[in-house]
């Protein structure tokens, strides 16, 4: 019953955002001038709920949809893609393989977000689909365990399990491309200083969507880019002391934007400006650029955090998209040239 009293909650905090989106549109117009009234109902309603989720963190309700919720493959894309669970490293996961695979020699490793706390990978089963169709590339999302349960390092170790297991079956380290979006994109980082410090070969490539790469919280665009955001101000004001233990948030492993990143493979980052997370990339990008690594950042004006994956429908989204398969294109012709 408590289930059920919780879901109905949940639905009157959304819908009482969006009423109050309504009203604030219509006399003040869009909270940006870009922004549909889909877009605009979307943020509010889902920073209501969010807010109102973290206020809960014991709830076991939450925690179960969010292990258990898969969401569906566009219905534009379910004729050219085949989704298989599969075991990786002894974890589940989920294997994309698109129609046509331009190349099955490129994987991509493919970690979600959901702050090392909430998610699977169906939850973001929409956006890995995009991003796979786009790219004509096979993606592998392994399931990695979650905090607080499992707190640091066990995503870190289960990122580099999968990694070892693609080595292990043959694959060329050039050939896989590490991804995932907010905190899947700063773990994607966090197991390139892994593989560094272990001396595993490193990977092709990193992307990142929105990466969430400091969790002591001291990006300025937490406090300045709160009102175009649905990402909690509650919880961001705070350092991140859910997914490790305090002395341990300026690791590189768990805060990767203190890391040196001169062994970085090419990296492609994304980041909406008028996301909370923004300052992370750009202060990532800053580095890369004092290190001499390979870096390319892309800054979408007037989005918001992972919008490719939040809201597919806008212009920016198909960009991304565009974007992200044109740079994964490249490292496909960069593996062939160097074989």
């Amino acid at each position: 019953m408590a289930s059920v009293i919780h879901g109905f909650g949940l639905v009157f905090i959304a819908l009482f955002a969006w009423i109050t989106a309504i009203v604030r549109r219509l006399l003040l117009g869009p909270r940006l001038p870009s922004w549909s009234w889909t877009t605009e109902l979307s943020v509010a309603s889902a920073r209501a709920v969010i807010a109102a989720a973290v206020r809960r963190p014991g709830d076991g309700t939450l925690t179960r949809f969010g292990m258990r919720f898969t969401a569906p493959v566009p219905g534009r894309l379910r004729s050219r893609m085949t989704v298989r669970r599969v075991r990786i490293a002894g974890m589940e996961a989920d294997r994309y393989l698109p129609e046509p695979l331009a190349d099955p020699q490129l994987t991509v490793i493919y970690f979600h977000g959901g702050g090392y706390v909430f998610g699977n990978p169906g939850t973001h089963r929409t956006l890995i689909a995009q991003l796979s169709d786009a790219a004509q590339v096979n993606v592998v999302a392994p399931r990695y365990r979650l905090a607080p349960e499992h707190r640091y390092p066990a995503a870190v170790d289960d990122a580099e399990h999968a990694y070892r297991a693609l080595l292990d079956a043959g694959h060329d380290p050039r050939s896989i491309v590490l991804a995932g979006d907010s905190a899947g994109g700063g773990l994607a980082a966090a197991l390139v200083v892994r593989i560094s410090a272990v001396g595993l070969p490193v990977p092709g490539g990193l992307l990142l969507f929105s990466p969430y790469l400091d969790l002591t919280h001291a990006s300025y665009t937490i406090r300045t880019n709160a009102d175009t955001d649905y990402l909690p101000l509650s919880t961001m004001k705070a350092p991140n002391d859910s997914y490790a233990e305090p002395h341990q948030l300026a690791d590189p492993e768990v805060s990767p934007l203190n890391a040196d990143l001169a062994g970085f493979p090419p990296m492609l980052v994304f980041a909406g400006g008028a996301e909370m997370l923004l300052g992370d990339s750009l202060r990532f990008a800053e580095r890369a650029t004092e290190s001499d690594a390979d870096l390319t950042l892309i800054v979408e004006d007037e989005m918001m955090h992972v919008w490719p994956a939040f809201a597919d429908w806008e212009p920016a989204s198909k960009r991304a998209m565009d974007a992200a398969a044109r740079w994964l294109d490249e490292r496909r012709r960069t593996l062939k040239t160097d074989s």
